[in-house]
């Protein structure tokens, strides 16, 4: 309830507007800036990078820092 709160305060419309969007958007954010997956989906505290290569995967081909998005070696 807190997160619905906060996302109709600022006007934020969505079907499912959960603690999910902001994970989501966070990482997203995260991996355009350049993170590698395995970093962002520790950050996140997620037991595995499936989310984290779900969200990569919506990111268009040509986004300036899509060379950025990649698995830490």
């Amino acid at each position: 309830m807190i997160v619905r709160a906060a996302l109709e305060a600022i006007d934020f419309s969505a079907t499912d507007m959960s603690p999910r969007i902001l994970r989501n958007t966070f990482c997203r954010r995260q991996l355009l800036a350049g993170h590698a997956r395995d970093d962002v989906s520790a950050m996140l505290g997620l037991a595995s990078p499936r989310t984290c290569d779900r969200i990569a995967a919506t990111i268009a081909d040509d986004a300036p820092s899509q060379e950025g998005i990649r698995r830490r070696n």
